[in-house]
């Protein structure tokens, strides 16, 4: 039978969740190989699917992607998500991970030749893992032990070494991982256990099982509404972890037992209290500590709100790209940060599915984003790696993607200049792409003159044109679809090469639909006059009657200043009862205005009540 790594995997995922051709260099980037290393890889998968009646297509110049019915989609991808991982080829990295988890579940020094054996490769092999591992364990302040006649064990720092365990057990969960734990816990008879990649033929995996299994029984007495998953994942692989080590007579601190009646209603605590007993453990204080959290000390209080601001303002400032005119940006990130550090259990290797992808794809901001942190966030250093960063940048990729899809890439058409031609090619590109703008059609005559004039970042040409020094792209006289699929990708590489580059569209303007400046003015009166009839529902008869008029024109100004990002901005506060009136509403106000794609500030909607009775 064949094997897939799992690189193989996810790429064979891909191709039964999307029908459409994908070109191996394509592949290569999202996985972060060479595109040779993408062709081994789909061999292999050739293989695999040979054995199941079933082959990849390819074409030259399209891609490679699966022809099947939907019913045979499901059955594949059901059969390589259960595919048991455990029989899979494992490479160096994966071999680390089983290795350094071998080495640091035991109190007994192990030999080359028993790790061999037990990771299915050769005593060769083994040696050249362990040096790789002795640089990478120096590196996080532990040892790797060499006994005379006996073998190696992993010595350290007990939180270090703990430390280590959990986080290679995070890394080399999947998502089906998850899903499959949590499924465990909510079953109401009792199961079979879950079996770990990193920690197959350990201590750990019969004591994770039990652990899952008293976990089980806690839930079946409390509300599950309220629980995170990755707070009890945290929970269950640390209760494991304490009792593998302190069956190896490892304590991560005192022998003080744990005797506080606050802390016996948390659900860690119950856990614990059900696994130690059952191995027949004391509750060390340290220990309960460790399971609870990674901050279980009063840390010093900071305000989030600054911090957020200030985390928006460094980033932008050290990549060159401006986060601050998002205002859900600094919502949702304000939001994220008080209750990530607001929460009582905090831990430091939290699952995390996006950190890789992250990682790989936007290293630039990623580091940025690091950096800041770092300096920024009081206390909580221990808190802050990739798993914690890997968040905090989806709110920076969300805020960058919305404003791409804002922006335009100004090109040039070189065509034989027909106005019927023009008039064609026109429509079919508003219809088809976004992102772009026909800033002119050139015939070959003229077209280094216009592209001079005109200074576009792409030239679409069906005439091969030298010495320009923007994107280039030659097309069919009319452009087939490979052509318009050619103009969409050369668009989104310069916008994402160049996130400054781009003329910022009108906000209202979805990309593609809008063919004339009337067409716009007419969309922009409609959204003023449906926002001034409901904000006259909003306030029924507290609007001043002989101001009506002067409310409707104020309105119109008002929708027109924040498309143009011209709002008023005015100092100071109300305090009198206008101040108290609008507070009432202000959340209303900006609900029926976020409706609307508009982001409206506290001086516009302030200026509102200006026509309210009994404030003129």
């Amino acid at each position: 039978m064949q094997q897939l790594t799992k690189r193989q995997i996810q790429v064979l995922l891909q191709f039964l969740e999307n029908s459409e051709p994908v070109t191996t260099k394509e592949v290569a980037d999202q996985q972060n190989v060479s595109v040779r290393t993408i062709k081994y890889d789909l061999d292999s998968i050739r293989l695999w699917l040979q054995e199941r009646n079933q082959d990849l297509t390819s074409k030259r110049s399209q891609g490679v992607w699966l022809k099947l019915s939907d019913s045979e989609r499901i059955k594949l991808k059901s059969e390589l998500m259960d595919v048991d991982r455990l029989e899979l080829f494992a490479d160096q990295t994966l071999r680390l991970d089983r290795l350094s988890i071998h080495l640091m579940l035991t109190n007994q020094a192990i030999t080359s030749f028993e790790l061999a054996e037990r990771l299915m490769v050769s005593k060769d092999t083994i040696i050249n893992d362990l040096e790789v591992l002795e640089k990478q364990l120096t590196a996080q302040k532990m040892t790797l032990e060499r006994l005379p006649r006996k073998g190696f064990l992993i010595t350290g720092p007990e939180h270090q070494i703990r430390l280590l365990i959990e986080e290679v057990l995070q890394k080399d969960l999947t998502d089906y991982d998850i899903y499959k734990i949590m499924e465990l816990l909510l079953q109401s008879e009792k199961q079979e256990g879950y079996e770990l990649y990193s920690a197959k033929g350990t201590a750990f995996q019969e004591v994770f099982n039990q652990v899952i299994a008293d976990m089980r029984q806690l839930l079946k007495q409390i509300d599950t509404a309220e629980l995170n998953y990755a707070e009890l994942l945290n929970m269950l692989i640390r209760v494991a972890i304490a009792t593998v080590r302190l069956q190896n007579e490892y304590t991560i601190g005192r022998y003080q037992l744990l005797n506080d009646p606050k802390e016996q209603r948390e659900l860690s605590y119950l856990l614990m209290q059900q696994v130690f007993a059952h191995y027949h453990l004391p509750l060390f204080e340290d220990e309960y500590r460790y399971i609870y959290s990674d901050t279980f000390e009063n840390d010093p209080q900071q305000d989030v709100m600054a911090l957020t601001e200030n985390l928006i303002h460094k980033v932008s400032k050290k990549i060159n790209y401006s986060f601050s005119n998002d205002p859900q940006l600094l919502t949702n990130l304000y939001a994220h940060l008080s209750m990530r550090l607001s929460r009582k259990q905090k831990f430091v290797n939290e699952y995390n599915p996006f950190k890789d992808d992250i990682k790989a794809k936007y290293p630039e901001l990623f580091d940025a984003i690091e950096t800041v942190v770092r300096r920024e966030i009081h206390g909580k250093s221990l808190l802050i790696n990739d798993s914690f960063v890997a968040y905090i940048a989806l709110h920076f990729l969300v805020s960058y993607e919305k404003a791409a899809d804002l922006r335009s890439v100004r090109a040039v058409y070189v065509c034989s200049t027909g106005l019927g031609v023009t008039s064609l090619i026109k429509q079919k590109i508003s219809e088809e792409l976004s992102n772009i703008e026909i800033a002119a059609f050139a015939s070959v005559l003229n077209a280094k003159e216009i592209i001079k004039q005109k200074e576009p970042e792409l030239v679409i040409s069906i005439f091969p044109i030298e010495g320009i020094d923007c994107e280039f792209i030659k097309v069919h006289p009319l452009p087939t679809k490979q052509d318009l699929e050619k103009i969409q990708q050369a668009v989104k590489k310069i916008l994402s090469q160049s996130p400054q580059k781009g003329s910022k569209k009108l906000r209202l303007e979805p990309a593609g639909n809008r063919t004339s400046l009337e067409d716009f003015s007419k969309e922009l009166i409609l959204q003023a006059y449906t926002i001034y009839e409901k904000l006259l529902l909003l306030f029924e008869e507290q609007l001043n009657q002989e101001y009506r008029e002067a409310f409707l024109l104020h309105v119109f100004l008002m929708v027109h200043r924040i498309t143009f990002d011209q709002q008023y901005m005015m100092e100071g506060t109300k305090t009198d009862e206008a101040q108290a009136e609008s507070d009432l509403r202000n959340n209303q106000i900006e609900q029926l205005f976020t409706e609307h794609n508009l982001a409206v500030n506290q001086s516009e909607i302030n200026a509102l009540f200006a026509y309210v009775k009994g404030n003129q």
